[in-house]
């Protein structure tokens, strides 16, 4: 049978359509698979560059107890950013006062850095150092700790986006034991003794983007010692920004008071 000219000029734009109506599809839905495909492509890179950076961020504040308390000098830190960013922020936790036995020792604006992450990135708060599962939160309100306890701590948090900080606002309170100071014509009096250990962060030369150094450098320490006679106990009271935290540290009986060592060691931070 004989199709009519008109019947196939129809048949021939119906068909037409479709192949164009079939072609739109196909490239629509080729342009979201490649839209996701790269967004998660994006995100998976973003979110490793983060995991690294916190490597990276506890490691930094490792070093940074190192030069302070340990071996002095200084220590770099190498980070290699594309999606993240470190921003060095001063008077980062507000205003950081120390006391002993009500005299003030101490006075600081704490400073921190701050790396945050890509903007596919998503966390939640946790302790980095110390590792802590139970009530982390707790653990990052302290201000007052003993010996083998970091100084400096990092954690992470959604604040605007993920953030890594490191966040060098806590003292260190020891008891030494009982050592004699002379008094005078050969005769000596028995002292119980502490030490008060405090890092105070200061922000050099900063820049760079990409491929960025951040050295910390010990620039000194700064001793003072507090004499407290007829009481060998002292009592330590940390406040920073409203929160306050006290720890009372006993000596022995039978000595003539007590001395507080405080140190306060001076780290400059720069990045380029």
């Amino acid at each position: 049978m004989r199709v009519p000219l008109a019947l196939r000029r129809r048949l021939g734009i119906s068909q037409v359509l479709t192949s164009v109506i079939i072609a739109s599809i196909l490239l629509t839905m080729t342009g979201v698979v490649v839209f996701y495909a790269s967004s998660i492509i994006d995100a998976n890179r973003q979110m490793m560059e983060f995991e690294y950076g916190k490597d990276l961020m506890v490691y930094a504040a490792e070093a940074l107890e190192q030069v302070a308390l340990g071996t002095g000098g200084a220590r770099t830190v190498k980070f290699s950013l594309s999606s993240a960013g470190v921003n060095f922020v001063e008077r980062a936790f507000g205003k950081l006062e120390v006391y002993v036995n009500g005299v003030k020792v101490i006075e600081d604006y704490p400073s921190a850095i701050v790396l945050r992450g890509g903007t596919l990135v998503s966390t939640v708060f946790s302790m980095l150092r110390p590792e802590v599962e139970h009530e982390p939160y707790e653990e990052y309100l302290r201000l007052i700790v003993g010996a083998g306890e970091p100084l400096v701590i990092v954690y992470e948090n959604f604040s605007g986006g993920a953030v890594v900080v490191l966040a060098p606002k806590r003292i260190r309170a020891n008891y030494l034991g009982v050592y004699e100071i002379p008094k005078g014509g050969g005769v000596f009096e028995r002292y119980s003794y502490y030490e008060i250990s405090y890092i105070k962060v200061t922000f050099g030369k900063l820049g760079g983007s990409g491929q960025i150094s951040i050295t910390m450098r010990n620039v000194g320490v700064n001793e003072s010692e507090y004499f407290f006679e007829g009481c060998s106990r002292v009592t330590v009271r940390c406040v920073l920004d409203g929160h306050e935290e006290e720890l009372e540290m006993g000596g022995v009986c039978g000595v003539g008071g007590a001395v507080v060592k405080v140190r306060v060691v001076n780290i400059e931070i720069s990045a380029g």
